[in-house]
């Protein structure tokens, strides 16, 4: 698709060369427009693509001493994309319980995002190490 968009735009510019006046010059400027058009129609399709891979996104507040969420239930589709936003006022691990096992570290004033995608289905328990608190429970589905 690309390559005949690209075939038409250069025969546009070529058919705009054969004039003598300046004027006809204008329409030269229109098929690089005409080209990226053809360029953009591509461009939603990875679009789509990204937003189907990024799934829910947790916002974890750790300030004096509480975390926020506490024991809410997120729903995730195996393969999915999570993402967690983790913002610390102290010292903390943050623990996904999955196979494989992620751990993320903050220190106080740090506004950290990680991201990770769970493929086996069941519950996944997200925890603060430190206060032993469940943030969350990511029910994945197949």
């Amino acid at each position: 698709m690309r390559t005949i968009a690209t075939l038409f735009a250069a025969a546009l510019l070529l058919a705009g060369c054969g004039g003598s006046s300046d004027d006809e010059a204008a329409p030269t400027a229109q098929p690089p427009t005409a080209t990226s058009s053809a360029t953009d129609e591509p461009a939603p399709t990875p679009e789509p693509t990204e937003a189907e891979a990024t799934g829910p996104v947790v916002d974890i507040v750790i300030k004096d001493g509480k975390v926020t969420p506490q024991g809410d239930r997120v729903e995730v589709t195996a393969g999915e994309k999570v993402t967690l936003n983790i913002t610390s006022d102290a010292d903390e691990e943050i623990h996904v319980h999955s196979e494989p096992e992620h751990s993320y570290e903050v220190a106080p004033g740090d506004t950290v995002s990680e991201s990770f995608t769970l493929d086996t289905p069941g519950q996944v328990a997200v925890e603060a190490h430190h206060l032993d608190v469940t943030i969350v429970q990511l029910v994945v589905r197949p």
